[in-house]
């Protein structure tokens, strides 16, 4: 009677695993969701087990992107970030939010080890020229040069026991245009696992932050621009997840002036968009290193580029020339699946 009773309740236990199990194993659907933001068109792309889901979890993370918007953008005289910037030359310590804080550090990083030629205290730069662009007018010399001696990464110190930053120079402007998407990317890549969704890709206009990937597939498949055989510059199919990738360019916004091309991209130490004609992909462990570093690598000798990809583990292809004559360069790409 015992053994007939552990027997019965074995197959009930067994039953209700088994039942549980096939409630678990309800095939995921693709969801693809798009909206406005940042100046760019964000894109998610994740699997869920109904809409339901997915579309509360798409909704919690374009909320999250307003936020972070609200907090990081140098547009808005209200923002967290523009608040900093008004500090500048004061004396002042100011404590930052979690967002800001981890921007500022990790731009310090790829300002240091590229020399300054991404720097995040480009803002009176950035300002200058995206009035000239508006304008279509090239700015005075005198203008840039005086826009140019606010630039100074090394005057953004960081106190990390209470997450506090202090700008020396007075008239500094912060711009974390050529950080922010990246890590925007990442966090609500984060938020959507958090929310149980993690075969996701989110793209910020561009910056890519995969995670795992489809569930009937081994990656996501990433297009990325190369050299052929043949000489000719066509699309590459990337097989990635889990990680960070972005792309940098002069294609389509630039201004010529005086039988020259000057790139949108500014160079923080000339003061002055940059004239070579370059393309460049990153693959790195995160969204924001990808980002950071594409904008650095658009500007330094290629010849440098190892140097610093190796500090932060990342892997990058460099198109150079112009179009039908382009020159490649490949460090360490496509760099290895999985984040650090």
């Amino acid at each position: 009677l015992i053994m007939s009773h552990f027997r019965s309740g074995w197959a009930v236990w067994s039953w209700l695993v088994c039942w549980s199990a096939s409630l678990q194993a309800q095939p995921l659907q693709r969801f693809e969701y798009n909206r406005p933001a940042m100046g760019t068109q964000f894109r998610l792309v994740l699997y869920a087990e109904n809409e339901p889901t997915a579309a509360t979890a798409a909704e919690a993370a374009f909320n999250k992107v307003a936020t972070l918007n609200a907090a990081l953008s140098d547009y808005l005289p209200e923002s967290e970030l523009s608040q900093l910037s008004a500090t500048a030359g004061k004396g002042q310590w100011v404590s930052v939010s979690d967002d800001l804080w981890k921007i500022l550090v990790r731009s310090k990083q790829i300002a240091k080890a590229s020399g300054s030629a991404f720097d995040p205290s480009i803002g009176s730069l950035s300002k200058l020229w995206r009035q000239a662009f508006r304008d279509k007018a090239f700015p005075p010399a005198k203008l840039v040069a005086e826009a140019k001696a606010t630039v100074n990464f090394r005057a953004i110190h960081l106190r990390k026991r209470d997450q506090a930053v202090q700008l020396d120079i007075a008239g500094i402007q912060l711009d974390l245009g050529g950080i922010a998407k990246g890590y925007t990317a990442d966090v609500l890549l984060e938020l959507l696992e958090q929310q149980g969704i993690r075969h996701a890709l989110v793209d910020a206009g561009g910056d890519l932050s995969l995670g795992a990937p489809p569930p009937d597939r081994p990656a996501w498949q990433v297009a990325c621009r190369q050299r052929n055989d043949k000489g000719q510059v066509v699309d590459q199919l990337l097989p990635l997840s889990e990680r960070g990738i972005a792309t940098s360019g002069d294609q389509y916004r630039f201004m010529e002036h005086k039988g020259k091309r000057y790139s949108h991209i500014i160079d923080p130490r000339s003061g002055y968009g940059i004239t070579s004609r370059r393309q460049v992909t990153v693959i790195a462990p995160d969204g924001m290193t990808a980002d950071a570093l594409a904008s650095a690598l658009s500007i330094v000798h290629y010849r440098k580029a190892k140097k610093i990809l190796r500090k932060f583990k990342a892997g990058a292809r460099i198109l150079q020339g112009d179009p039908g004559q382009e020159q490649q360069w490949e460090f360490h790409f496509p760099a290895a699946a999985g984040r650090n």
